[in-house]
């Protein structure tokens, strides 16, 4: 059966017509956040980030911290929390709405306050990436932040206006779809880059279970790191790959426009429970999924699932990689070869190539897929 959504029920704070007219007439103030927060709003109102339905009071925040959890005892690893960088804030107490700016500067949520709090982004950066180092790309962001985070209820008045919108499903959108479709049990996999044939090879494995009926194919695409690929690329790339290589009855391809949480073990947890509320029974976790750097052990975010029951069956894999003497994609579990028969299917060497002018080996990444990344179009800042 599809999963109940974490926590039982699936939040959907949607407002109607009347409540945009009166909201929108009302002349509330109108705040400015970080790019993340803004993300994290219009997530919290469709229901990804259920059974939370607003930005995160402070006793949920330190339970989350020191416990990893919520007040409630479910399990939880990173805090949503807002912290506007708009100094009008200051203004507003518990009791107030007020809107929040989209990405396009538009009013897209209200918030109505509840509490008021200080944060310490040291002890943020620390419990949630296990380290305060800057050069981690989620601590070195924290520099944006306000210092006071506000609670409170999240109302969506429109969606955001996202590079791959069509793919922008809700919770409630992929529940019926999978319904739709017969599945029962669906497999989620979690990407921030464009596919490649260790990729494939993991989606394929995953295809072949008994006790999966279909794949949620859900790219990270809203705010990434330097140097990864621009949303635009990673949705193109895996649009023309599905449509090549898998059957459209057993492949559903989505987009998740979040900011990418480089946290290891924890970033695997929450993503698997936002997958649960999408629908999804089954998660696949390989090896340094949400890693950067050399932050986190490869393999962690497959054991956290032995730490915390949320509901949802981790597919775990080892490192996979072409060997030349085996003839195909295998892992260290069946390929007794040593590494010098081991071509890198990484990002990075893909990227490289690239750089270089060179082709391609077919043993690394579909043609079509290579085609569209030889426009080297990254993310710069």
């Amino acid at each position: 059966m599809i999963p109940e959504p974490y926590g039982g029920k699936l939040v959907e704070n949607i407002m109607n017509e009347n409540e945009k007219q009166r909201v929108l007439s009302d002349k509330l103030p109108l705040i400015t956040t970080v790019m993340e927060q803004v993300y994290d709003a219009e997530k919290i109102a469709i229901g990804a980030f259920s059974p939370i339905n607003g930005f995160m009071g402070s006793e949920d925040y330190d339970q989350v911290l020191d416990k990893t959890q919520l007040s409630n005892g479910l399990p939880w690893s990173i805090p949503i929390i807002l912290t506007p960088t708009d100094r009008s804030i200051n203004a507003l107490k518990a009791g107030d709405e007020f809107l929040l700016n989209g990405l396009d500067g538009e009013p897209f949520v209200l918030v109505k306050i509840e509490e008021k709090y200080n944060i310490d982004k040291g002890r943020f950066a620390e419990m949630t990436y296990g380290t305060k180092d800057m050069a981690h790309p989620n601590v070195f962001d924290l520099q944006k932040w306000g210092e006071v985070a506000i609670s409170g209820k999240v109302k969506l008045i429109k969606r955001l206006s996202v590079p791959a919108a069509q793919y922008e499903f809700t919770p409630k959108e992929t529940r019926n779809i999978f319904e739709n479709r017969g599945w029962k049990n669906v497999a989620a996999y979690q990407a921030r880059n464009p596919p490649h044939m260790a990729h494939e090879f993991i989606q394929r494995m995953t295809l072949e279970r008994d006790d999966i009926d279909g794949l949620f194919i859900q790219p990270v695409i809203g705010k990434l790191k330097k140097g990864d690929y621009k949303p635009e690329i990673i949705m193109k790339a895996y649009e023309i790959f599905i449509k090549n290589y898998y059957r459209e009855d057993r492949v559903l391809l989505g987009s998740l426009s979040i900011a990418m949480r480089y946290a290891g073990p924890k970033a695997v947890l929450l993503y698997a429970i936002m997958r649960r509320n999408y629908g999804c029974s089954h998660y696949i976790v390989g090896r340094d999924q949400a890693g950067v750097g050399s932050y986190y052990d490869p393999y962690d975010g497959q054991r956290v699932f032995d730490r915390y029951d949320i509901g949802v069956k981790p597919v775990k894999y080892d490192e996979v990689f072409y060997c030349t003497k085996c003839g195909m994609m295998v892992s260290s579990k069946v390929c007794p070869h040593g590494p010098e028969y081991h071509i890198d299917t990484s990002q990075t060497k893909i990227r490289k190539l690239l750089v270089e002018g060179k082709q391609l080996p077919l043993e690394i990444l579909r043609p079509e897929v290579a085609k569209i990344l030889e426009s080297g179009d990254v993310i710069n800042q």
